[in-house]
């Protein structure tokens, strides 16, 4: 979604200080139960004024009055500031990856019979985490897929989880499909193209804030891509954290094509760069640690985010 950095009918200070966006956020977190606060605030101040502009509000504390007068506002904002774009297999050439090398690997490293735990963190609709467990169900065989295969799909957005759990999708939804894979893992029917009924079962839906929730535990195989851009340094130092906890130490972390993971301390280390594939480090520093409970903690120490992001995501 294109939106403009500028308007001539927004009276916005600069994401650097402007108190009533702060404000707004403040509201928003304390009355609503939306916390943006671990957001960065140039992207954040884009969706709002995006929002805004087509209401015809100018400023954030008219927005904020109109957010108290009108409940049902609160859903159309977070529509817009939640924007949910995936897909089946998006970027091919890392999925080809993952079903070459690491899903391989994470197979190799098991006891015929042990589970393997997936984890799609940010899941939107719910794309990626069919997509990966269409290359389990590939390299296992379905039946071995059902019996091995547990998959946990999370996101902040209420209504992406609803969507992703369906399980359905139109024929737009499904082109980055191949035709082989669409037939075997999807049934037409006058809804759209149904999921795999028995391989969604295996898959767990749950609400979940990467920035304050604690993470899954025992994770083979983890991916949250294209997400880290939206949080500022201190919220992806935790969130990474985090994902360090719930990894077992023979996992991997797939990211999305525009992140990479910067640490001198080898939190992550990199498998494929090309990919964005990285395996768990294994040390990590007590004031990485703490940091997932006081991420402020990264900025008092002088140090910068632990997730590269080109400038133009900014």
């Amino acid at each position: 979604m294109a939106l403009q950095e500028k308007t001539s009918t927004l009276v916005i200070n600069s994401p650097e200080a402007n108190p009533e966006f702060e404000a707004l956020l403040d509201y928003l977190k304390h009355s609503q139960n939306c916390d943006y606060t671990g957001y960065r605030r140039s992207t954040l101040m884009r969706r709002f004024q995006h929002r805004m502009q087509s209401i015809n509000i100018n400023s954030y504390q008219s927005y904020r009055q109109y957010l108290q007068s009108e409940p049902r506002e609160l859903l159309a904002l977070l529509n817009d500031v939640l924007i949910n774009v995936t897909c089946f297999f998006r970027d091919r050439d890392a999925w080809n990856y993952l079903a070459t090398d690491i899903i391989p690997k994470i197979i190799a490293s098991k006891q015929p019979d042990e589970p393997i735990r997936v984890w799609s963190a940010g899941c939107a609709s719910g794309e990626e985490i069919y997509s990966s467990l269409i290359l389990l169900a590939e390299a296992l065989g379905i039946e071995s897929c059902l019996k091995r295969v547990r998959c946990f799909a999370t996101d902040v957005d209420q209504a992406a989880i609803w969507q992703a759990r369906q399980g359905t999708y139109s024929a737009r939804d499904i082109m980055g499909i191949p035709p082989v894979l669409l037939e075997k893992y999807f049934q037409h029917t006058e809804e759209g193209y149904v999921f795999h009924p028995q391989l969604r079962r295996t898959i767990i839906f749950v609400h979940h804030d990467l920035a304050k929730d604690a993470p899954m535990s025992k994770i083979d195989l983890l991916m949250c891509r294209n997400v880290l851009i939206y949080f500022n340094p201190e919220a992806q130092t935790s969130i990474l954290v985090r994902f360090h906890f719930a990894l077992k130490n023979t996992s991997f972390l797939f990211l999305g094509k525009t992140e990479s993971v910067i640490s001198r301390r080898e939190i992550f280390t990199p498998v494929s760069l090309k990919h964005r594939v990285y395996a768990k480090g294994l040390n990590l520093e007590l004031q990485d640690y703490s940091s997932l409970i006081n991420p402020h903690k990264l900025k008092a120490s002088g140090r910068t985010s632990i997730v590269d992001v080109p400038k133009k995501l900014r």
